[in-house]
């Protein structure tokens, strides 16, 4: 999968690019244009001279998107927004059969189109044929899910939310393994589409299945159940619930007259005392308030888990004492109903919206769910909290978690993103903001940057998370930072949390804090910032249009930062404050570059160098190298290899960090970043030179890398560059730059991205000396690796004769099962252990699939295996030319300690060398002087057992002398 840490907007010059049915239209019309991972179009921007009509949807939408004749749109949705633009939603189809999660929104003002986004899926080959039946389908759902029950069973229990047993709807789902990774297409799987509620144990989601085979494809969980609160997403129900009987509507409009609303007063159990709207009802007041939109109603279900025998909580005077209502935690319910009507009040009052689904939705709570149930969730109709179990949550019905509850409904009607992935985590990551921000309205002396604080009770924990610091409860402030989960973990889960989507919104969450606080330092990638906060309530403005207008359901943290600033543009103008603190939040937390302006003196140092030998090896950090200005997007920081495949070095040359040029989109094509180094002071210097290691590996068609010097600020000269495939290793330059010598010189690092997104370019190991210095001599080993099916527990180490760690790579979760990786390490002469490593223990074949590996120079194989334990270990040697020149006339040497070595021939593994003196190291040569084993001397041991039967040179190291001799391995 490819990391989005850069700048997402690509501004397409029109002389090349040509969206709409001319090359003329185009050049004339589109303004500027954002390209997802699959290169398809998911913003774009037209000039505001263009006079593209609204009317014309299908033509303008098939044409810019470039659709098969065989796709149409169908509108779902329009509305128009306190700016007086017009947001029409269209959902894709093929023929007759919808592609699931593909929607685009028409964005016009006075019939003109201002800008679309969206996103599409544009297969090659498609099949709307099914092989099985609807029916056997929903038993592949029923037998996935796992339940022994579910809700259609119960017709009475269905029929308060107007749900049936699912038919299975017919849809191309695109293929979700694929989400995120570029690609030029994405297939498009016909499956059968299942709304899967189930009682016993509870969970709820929508279940597509493939309707050829019958494998189910995807699980988009709308109940969620982790160590953390979760929520729900979709289906409505528009009826007014009542308790009392099972003739719903009749029994609400014979109530109806008999009630009388009431401001009441609640002794809440975390908000203090509130006021709250009650009704008067057959002489005891229930919570139930008919004030806003369909009603705020909450119920108690009395430890139980069926809805239809949930009761009214009643209080005989409308003053909701702590005396009368603390036994059971019934307090907790006056916070579910005044949090409930506090959500309400700030969606109205903040964003005019009326209601969760915007159309005055009916809130309906439930609490007491269960026995100590340590969960609040929303299941698609109604909020349920549990009590807690005392020792990880007290009962869940705190403001802020009320307010992220229904802020998840928010989400279905607005982004409906999917729950798995980036996606699941901005979902999650919305959720907080709107709990902190709901929070900041209603009780503003609490602490809204901690989410879950009032309910939180294990040990050494403040809240749930936090949103200001969110290491501090395990989660990411920075994306591919600390604690951040690889969203290209496999299968989605529950197990896994699809991905981490609980997990990875602490980078939305710290986005939103910075935004609204403002806050200065360096990120988990090396990145400084200085970012300015905009306040609450512009903030929130920001996040709010970004959800509801630009986010679709697949949408990733590089789209979020698109689609953020143009919110941020749409609401405050280009180049505003705001859209500078919206740009410069997110290059804060990792996402993109942070604001430029196209301006700035590239030349201007913060560090100038004046002492030789200079270093850099990019650990962590860019240290004194900075950004660049004015070019397309910003090189990264990176350890472990690039999240590419087939691109991209796998581990750092030196060090564990390097350098690189992230090549995917929409970073491609013809894009360019700089790296501006320190400036170097080599007035009094004579002669320099600048050494480096680069990566160079890619598919045909990737970029180029140059370094150029300059000495006035104004003027750049090439003074090395490379283009195309370097292949597969990191690879060592030497720049001569006696010509500088006598000024100040700053050089810089030109990455440039050709027509494809493979192709990754990495820089390590920078040095400025000022004297004359020569490419180090060094060997190509490649290591070889086929995985098991768990490619994730493999990884590999190479150590020196020191044991020292000098190479090292994994473990490797992006791989795919099965799959086979190459790595090349250029290794300086010497003798070396090559270590492989499977962190369960069963090795990489052969109970999990049939993996191997080996280790290579050239030809000879160095190292190989596949069948071994927790790790298994081989000593090598390359590059060696030994000191010996004719091993069959080499005198052996002893002085004058006393020395014993035995025994000659060695038959095990082990030969003893023992010394009055000590023994220090020892070196072994073979009969063509090849130094072929070398190492620290253990236990008064040297292990022999890798050499193969012959004669060998073995020569020993005292702290005082040097003795050889010869031995036979037999």
């Amino acid at each position: 999968m490819k990391n989005k840490l850069q700048k997402n907007v690509v501004m397409l010059l029109l002389a090349t690019s040509s969206f709409l049915s001319t090359a003329q239209v185009a050049d004339k019309n589109v303004k500027e244009m954002v390209l997802d991972d699959k290169g398809q179009p998911s913003l774009i921007i037209f000039n505001e001279s263009a006079n593209v009509s609204s009317a014309n949807f299908q033509n303008v939408l098939k044409e810019n998107l470039k659709l098969r004749s065989d796709f149409n749109f169908v509108k779902i949705k329009d509305e128009m927004d306190n700016l007086g633009i017009v947001h029409e939603k269209y959902q894709l189809y093929y023929k007759t059969v919808k592609v699931e999660f593909a929607t685009y929104t028409i964005h016009s003002k006075n019939g003109r189109i201002v800008s679309m986004s969206g996103d599409i899926y544009n297969a090659n080959t498609i099949n709307i044929t099914p092989s099985i039946n609807g029916e056997k389908a929903l038993e592949f759902a029923k037998k996935a899910a796992g339940n022994s029950s579910f809700l259609w069973e119960d017709k009475r229990e269905a029929s308060l939310i107007n749900y049936t047993k699912p038919q299975g709807e017919l849809v191309l789902l695109p293929d979700m393994a694929s989400i995120g990774v570029e690609r030029e297409t994405t297939d498009l799987i016909l499956a059968y589409k299942f709304d899967i509620y189930a009682t016993n144990p509870i969970s709820r989601g929508d279940v597509y299945v493939d309707a050829k085979s019958g494998k189910v494809l995807f699980y988009n969980a709308t109940i969620k159940h982790a160590t953390n609160f979760g929520h729900g997403s979709a289906h409505l129900f528009a009826k007014k619930h009542s308790c009392e009987s099972n003739n719903v509507e009749n029994n609400y409009n014979l109530t109806k007259t008999l009630e009388a609303l009431v401001t009441g007063n609640a002794a809440t159990r975390y908000s203090g005392s509130q006021s709250i709207e009650t009704t008067l009802s057959g002489g005891s007041y229930i919570l139930k308030d008919n004030t806003r939109g369909s009603g705020v109603n909450t119920y108690d279900l009395n430890t139980g888990t069926n809805y239809g025998s949930a009761v009214n909580f009643t209080d005989n005077d409308n003053n909701w004492t702590t005396a009368e209502h603390s036994a059971n935690k019934d307090n907790g319910a006056l916070d579910a109903h005044w949090g409930a009507e506090k959500t309400y009040d700030y969606w109205t009052t903040k964003h005019s919206r009326n209601s969760f689904n915007g159309s005055g939705a009916a809130i309906n709570s439930y609490v007491h769910y269960s026995s100590n149930y340590d969960n609040a969730f929303w299941d698609g109709s109604r909020m349920t909290y549990g009590d807690g179990s005392g020792t990880y949550f007290d009962i869940l019905t705190a403001l802020d978690v009320a307010a992220h509850e229904i802020g998840h409904a928010v989400c279905t009607y607005t982004a409906n993103l999917a729950y798995q992935r980036e996606s699941g985590a901005l979902n999650e990551g919305f959720s907080d903001i709107w709990g902190a921000a709901v929070e900041f309205y209603a009780a503003p002396t609490k602490s809204p940057w901690l989410i879950g604080e009032d309910i939180e009770r294990r040990s050494g924990h403040a809240a749930l998370r936090s949103m200001s610091n969110p290491k501090s409860e395990g989660q990411p402030d920075t994306y591919g930072g600390t604690n951040w989960k690889n969203p290209n973990c496999g299968t989605p889960t529950q197990s896994n949390d699809y991905c981490g989507v609980h997990t990875n919104s602490g980078v939305l969450n710290h986005w939103f804090y910075i935004l609204v606080q403002g806050k200065t330092g360096t990120n988990d990638i090396g990145s400084a910032y200085n970012v300015t906060g905009i306040g609450m309530d512009k903030a929130a403005n920001i996040a709010y249009r970004l959800e509801s207008v630009y986010l679709s359901a697949n949408s990733t943290f590089a789209n979020a930062r698109s689609f953020g600033i143009q919110a941020a543009t749409d609401l405050y103008g280009a180049a505003s404050p705001e859209v500078i603190a919206t740009t410069n939040a997110f290059y804060a937390v990792g996402v993109g570059a942070a604001y430029s302006d196209g301006g700035g003196d590239p030349t201007t140092c913060t560090t100038t160098v004046t002492s030789y030998p200079y270093a850099e090896g990019f650990e962590n950090t860019l240290g004194a190298w900075a950004q660049g200005s004015g070019d397309d997007f910003d090189w990264a920081v990176n350890s472990n290899g690039t999240p590419s495949s087939n691109t991209g070095p796998s581990s750092a040359s030196q060090g564990s960090y390097y350098v690189y040029v992230e090549a995917s989109s929409p970073n491609y094509p013809s894009k360019s970043t700089i790296l501006n180094s320190p400036c170097f002071n080599l007035t009094g210097a004579s002669a320099a030179t600048f050494t480096f290691k680069y990566h160079m590996y890619g598919a045909a068609g990737m970029g180029g890398l140059k370094l150029q010097a300059s000495t006035n600020g104004t003027t750049w000269a090439d003074v090395w560059s490379k283009t195309g495939d370097q292949g597969n290793s990191w690879l060592s330059a030497s720049v001569d730059l006696a010509s500088y010598a006598g000024n100040t010189v700053r050089l810089r690092f030109v990455g440039t991205t050709g027509s494809t997104w493979q192709g990754d370019i990495a820089v390590d190991d920078v040095a400025l000396s000022t004297g004359t210095v020569t490419d180090p001599t060094c060997t190509n080993v490649n290591i070889n690796l086929t995985f098991d099916n768990y490619p994730e527990e493999t990884s590999w180490q190479i150590l020196n004769a020191s044991n020292q760690v000098v190479e090292s790579g994994g473990t490797y979760g992006s791989q795919a099962d099965g799959s086979s990786l190459t790595i090349t390490k250029c290794l300086t002469a010497g003798c070396y252990t090559f270590k492989i490593n499977d962190s369960y223990g069963d090795g990489i074949c052969c109970s999990y699939g049939n993996g191997s590996y080996s280790v290579k120079a050239g030809a000879t194989t160095l190292a190989s295996g596949a069948s071994f334990g927790a790790s298994e270990s081989t000593n090598f040697c390359v590059g060696t030319t030994g000191i010996v020149s004719n091993l069959s006339t080499i005198t052996e040497v002893q002085e004058t300690i006393s020395f014993s070595m035995y025994p000659n021939p060695v038959k095990g593994d082990y030969l003893n060398v023992i010394s009055n003196d000590g023994m220090k190291d020892y070196k072994v040569y073979n009969l063509v002087g090849q130094l072929v084993l070398q190492g620290q001397i253990k236990n008064d041991q040297v292990n022999v057992s890798s050499l193969n039967s012959g004669v060998y040179v073995i020569e020993l190291n005292t702290y005082k002398e040097k003795i050889t001799k010869k031995f036979i391995k037999e």
